[in-house]
């Protein structure tokens, strides 16, 4: 297997030596990203101020189920989201505009951040609360996930500023009403 190259032009584009990444629309690219994004921003905030909120309601007696199902039904409905989001930044990170690539940079290591956070921390927690109510556990996850869902907002904020950059690259003034 032969590792792409990259050649920045004169103009500052990449071009790199991938296959099929010169079909990518920039513009398609970032405003798919930007749905992805803004959707993942209000799914985690959702889930923090009411989902997680109401998890102390649920009873002793009930418990066990219901975390079981708030796990299975989460995971079935961030899954796809978060991949096409992230599969938007790397291919963002593999053929974008010299303008892009620090937003997109940024995007990336902010999911990278969501990513440790929800392995090391979000995800453990899960694992406890699957097996029992633990108020101390829960206590960690509602702080964890307040990390998350900021570090989303943040990742929210550099999607439209990236969407901001492509449509000032992309409407010229001529072009403009």
């Amino acid at each position: 297997m032969r590792l792409p190259t990259f050649t920045p032009s004169a103009n500052g584009d990449w071009s790199p030596d991938v296959p099929g990444i010169n079909r990518l629309r920039l513009h398609w690219v970032v405003l798919v990203q930007l749905v992805v994004t803004v959707l993942m921003v209000g799914m985690i905030w959702t889930v923090h101020v009411v989902h997680y909120d109401l998890f102390p309601l649920v009873g002793a007696d009930a418990w066990d189920s219901y975390e079981h199902a708030h796990v299975d039904r989460i995971g079935k409905v961030l899954f796809g989201p978060w991949l096409i989001e992230g599969l938007c930044v790397l291919a963002l990170l593999l053929a974008h505009p010299k303008r892009l690539r620090i937003a997109a940079i940024i995007s990336a290591f902010l999911m990278l951040f969501i990513l440790i956070d929800t392995a090391a921390f979000s995800a453990p927690a899960h694992g406890v609360l699957l097996d029992h109510w633990d108020q101390q556990t829960y206590d960690d996850l509602m702080v964890v996930n307040l990390i998350r869902a900021w570090l989303w907002t943040a990742k929210g904020a550099v999607a439209v500023w990236m969407m901001v950059e492509v449509m000032r690259i992309h409407l010229r003034p001529a072009d403009r009403l």
